[in-house]
């Protein structure tokens, strides 16, 4: 009778163990250990940025590889412009990619883990597994609600991310802190241990000139930045430099800084530049900084912020609020 006894227990013990391990895994397990094992993937859809009162959309691809250095690329086509614009990082380097210019801009770093971004899992992963992040169960999926901090992005301040039941990405939405949607990314593909092409991640030689459309001409500059950390507008001047026209604004206060714009036209033939400086990207607009200026050449515009004041941080945010208005 004892050992009838003892072998119920050890029964029941058995099927409360075997129950135990079959009990699903909270979803944060789940994603970490489909990111451990995966070995590429590719994200496509569609992403709107708010900025001000304009809004951007973008078709969006994010490709991504397993490697020894790890694969990445990045293309975003401004639906509006019909731009495109490609980011690459490869076993040659990093490279953006400007068909509108027909030029591709090489430099060193560690694009794109040296900052987090919207749109790739690896930043999406972090932001899951944080002590910030809260996940709700819903009928068709979950979904993951935190509070974040994006350096080159200093509205974005909260993030929601929806995934299904097999945690595949379906959108992505970022609020400011009044709540006001300031980017927003609704995927139509997304595909782990993805099938790649073999040059998918290879560097362009020659580019195809694509036909787009600047929304900005010689006529509308200068634009003015909305973001001036308190300083006074001094002095508006041009310099005709015979290729080109500068115009150039002069910023004094307690950060003092100079902003010089200029139109950019395609070269006939594709180059490749090499670029000294480090590159800070704050979604669609791509910045080059080198210690005490920044430049970025986005809808067909060359804007350089100099600067001994301000921080890599505070040009990017001088530039991007070019995109806002234009004060004459």
């Amino acid at each position: 009778m004892k050992a009838k006894i003892i072998a119920g227990i050890g029964i029941v013990v058995l099927v409360a163990a075997l129950a135990f391990s079959m009990k699903p895994k909270p979803f944060d397990e789940q994603f970490e250990s489909k990111m451990n094992d995966m070995d590429s993937y590719i994200l496509s859809g569609d992403m709107e940025i708010t900025k001000g009162e304009d809004v951007k959309t973008y078709a969006l691809e994010v490709g991504y590889q397993k490697d020894e250095k790890d694969l990445f690329k990045v293309s975003l086509v401004d639906k509006e412009l019909n731009q495109e614009q490609v980011i690459l990082r490869n076993d040659g380097g990093v490279f953006v990619v400007t068909p509108s210019l027909n030029q591709v801009f090489k430099f060193e770093g560690d694009w794109p883990l040296n900052s987090p971004k919207p749109y790739l899992l690896q930043s999406i992963a972090e932001i899951v597994k944080s002590d910030k992040a809260e996940i709700t169960k819903k009928d068709d999926g979950y979904l993951v609600s935190s509070k974040v901090t994006y350096p080159n992005n200093k509205n974005f301040n909260q993030e929601e991310i929806m995934f299904d039941k097999d945690a595949n990405l379906k959108w992505i939405q970022i609020y400011n802190s009044d709540h006001a949607v300031q980017l927003k990314i609704v995927f139509n593909k997304c595909t782990y241990d993805s099938k790649m092409k073999k040059d998918y991640f290879k560097t362009p030689e020659a580019l195809d000139s694509k036909t787009s459309t600047n929304g900005i001409s010689e006529e509308d500059l200068p634009l003015y930045p909305v973001q001036v950390f308190d300083a006074d507008l001094q002095k508006v001047s041009k310099m005709n430099t015979g290729a080109q026209m500068k115009h150039v604004l002069e910023y004094a206060g307690e950060k003092n800084f100079t902003v010089v714009e200029s139109m950019r036209k395609a070269v006939p033939e594709t180059q490749t530049v090499l670029m000294p400086g480090e590159m800070v990207d704050s979604l669609d607009v791509v910045g080059f900084y080198d210690g005490n200026h920044m430049s970025v050449i986005h809808n067909g515009v060359e804007y350089s912020v100099y600067s001994e004041e301000l921080g890599p941080e505070e040009m990017m945010q001088v530039i991007n609020s070019m995109q806002v208005a234009v004060m004459k």
